[in-house]
This record gives C-alpha cells, structure tokens and sequence, in this order.
C-alpha cells in the first residue's frame, strides 16, 4: 500500500508523531483523541464545530473514516458513530479510524428533517462541492478534499429519517475501478444487511458523499439502519457490529471477523413521487414484495376525495416508505428496490 506523504509520520514509533487530517489533529500512534474541529479557512463555515474521535495503531494501516448525521435526523447512525469513537481500542488497531458522528451540524439542534437550514438544501446531494457555492457546498468541499479523499476507506451511516420507515440495507456504487470496486463490495458483504443497492434512482439528485468519496479511489458505501427518527437500540447495534465487522474484514481492527450471508443484490432503485399534493393513503409496509402495477395506496384532497392511485413502476421489494401523509407535489412517497 503506497501511504500518503501527510500520514507517513504515523507509522514510527514516536507518540509525539501528530499529524493533520485536514483541521483535524489526528492522534499519535497508540493514542485516541476527541474533540471538535471547524474549517476555519471559510468564515461561514467556522461558526460552526464539529465533533470528531481519532483513533490510532502502533501498526502501520490504511485509514478508516465513519461519517454520520449529514441528514441531522437520523439518530441512530450518530449514536452508533459516538459509541464506536469511545469503544475502538488504539491497541488493536492498525492504521488509524477518523469518525465524525455529526456531518449537518446546522441541522441536529432544529430537528431538521434531510435538509441543512442555513440553505435549505440535501448536504447529500451536493458533492463533490465548491469553494464559492452554498454553504453546504462549501462544506462538501472543504470535507472531501481536506478529509474523505485522504483515506483508503469510508462508511456514511444513515437511518430513516423522522418520516421513514425502512429495512437495513446498504449501497455502493460502482465505478469502474476493480480495486476500489472490490473493496467496496467486500465492505458492504461484511456489514450484515439483507440487501444491497447498486445504484441510486434514475433522475434523482447526484452529489452523494459517498459516490464523491469512490469516484476519488476510496473504497465508500452507505449503511442504513433505524426508522422514523427513532434511537431503537436493536438498530444502533447492527450499526456498530457492521462497522466493527467491516473493520475487521479490511484488517484495520484484530480479530476474525463474524461469518455473515453475502447481501442480495438490488440492481436498481426505484423512489416513486406523488403527481399531486394531498394526503397519502399508503397501502404496503417496508420489507413487502411488490409487482408492477400493484396498487401501493392512493392520493386524497383535503375532503379525503380520491386524487390518484399510486401503483409501483417495477417489480421488488419495499426498502423505505414516508410514514408522513402530507405530501406536496412531487413529495417522496416510498422507494422499491429491483432485483437483478
């Protein structure tokens, strides 16, 4: 493994060997560090702090990012990245593991539900960013270069956000890069969910965090785990192993990782969207299997008048559903994942 020249001073022996990741001062060998960190090179940007832990071997190894929160209200992937920070051992590290829990730190305190307030935009659609963009893109670039792009690995944690409900699955996208494409793979298989999703919907919104950080060589999937805004401990639990499973499987954290059966694949990702505002009458739950043209609820006006059927588009199986009924036009209702 060819390592970084600005991580090269972690691999010796010395504890006084600190480094930058970034604005973020990674702890000596053997050592964990924790504490907040801001961009202080964009003004905007450093009103703000964020929480980070750093964790760091005495043997030499790749390192492992765990990111959090960019949707402020999907509890269950901060709360697993806050006991991960705590729990991981330096001694039975090698390399060195970087969390921050709390991406859309604007957000966490309003209960903001996928959007960051100081613009009003979806921080997971915005990468790779720009230094003189929104102050979300601004963020996504000062992240990514300054920070995702300086590890071999990243996993973002998610959950259903206040108004979803859904079943674990996980994500990675393909990029024409077998290494970095087989890592992936070999990451999302070790996490332990059910199912695997290829490729996000056609005609939603590009610039996720986790495609930026794979189309510049990192190995990044997506982990999605927890419903409607709840801190369900079953499903920060399946967080925190999948991520120490996954560590365990690239050889960052000791110990054989657990056998766990290879996630069915899902080739495409269907999000159906209500033609019409009203009230969403929803006819399936997460985890059903649906067929093309079945009905999956309807559309009524505020006199509960029917307004439009809502039939599924594909043959699958429903990962996530908008719990909510008050939909605008053009709302999420749910999202259908399509076997291969």
């Amino acid at each position: 493994m060819v390592v970084p020249s600005h991580l090269r001073a972690l691999h010796t022996e010395d504890k006084e060997a600190i480094t930058d990741l970034g604005p973020i001062t990674v702890a000596p060998p053997g050592e964990r560090r924790s504490g907040y960190f801001t961009f202080t090179r964009d003004p905007a940007l450093a009103k703000y702090s964020w929480p980070f832990f750093s964790i760091t071997g005495r043997r030499e190894g790749p390192t492992f990012l765990i990111t959090a929160g960019i949707h402020a209200a999907e509890y269950t992937g901060i709360d697993a990245a806050m006991r991960l920070g705590r729990m991981l051992d330096p001694g039975q590290l090698r390399g060195r593991v970087l969390i921050i829990p709390l991406l859309n730190r604007p957000g966490f305190y309003e209960r903001s539900i996928y959007v960051n307030p100081e613009d009003n935009d979806n921080m997971n659609r915005v990468f790779p960013g720009r230094p003189d963009g929104t102050w979300s893109e601004r963020f996504a670039h000062w992240l990514l270069n300054e920070v995702i792009a300086q590890c071999e690995y990243a996993v973002d944690l998610h959950a259903g956000d206040m108004i979803e409900d859904l079943v674990p699955f996980v994500t990675y996208r393909e990029t024409g890069n077998t290494d970095v494409d087989g890592r992936a793979r070999r990451m999302a298989d070790a996490y332990g969910a059910e199912w695997l999703v290829k490729a996000m919907p056609t005609g939603e919104r590009s610039g996720l965090l986790f495609a930026a950080a794979a189309a510049r060589g990192v190995a990044a999937m997506i982990a999605e785990s927890g419903r409607i805004g709840q801190v369900e401990a079953d499903a920060v639990a399946r967080h925190v192993d999948g991520v120490q499973n996954i560590l365990r499987t690239v050889g960052v954290l000791d110990g054989e990782p657990a056998r766990v059966a290879p996630a069915r694949v899902l080739n495409r990702f269907e999000w159906l969207r209500s033609p019409v505002e009203g009230f969403f009458r929803c006819a399936v739950r997460v985890g059903d299997r649906v067929k093309k043209g079945q009905a999956l609820g309807e559309m009524v006006d505020l006199l509960g008048e029917r307004l439009e059927a809502i039939e599924s588009s594909v043959d699958g199986i429903v990962l996530f559903l908008v719990t909510s009924p008050a939909i605008k036009k053009d709302g999420l209702l749910l999202g259908v994942g399509v076997p291969a």
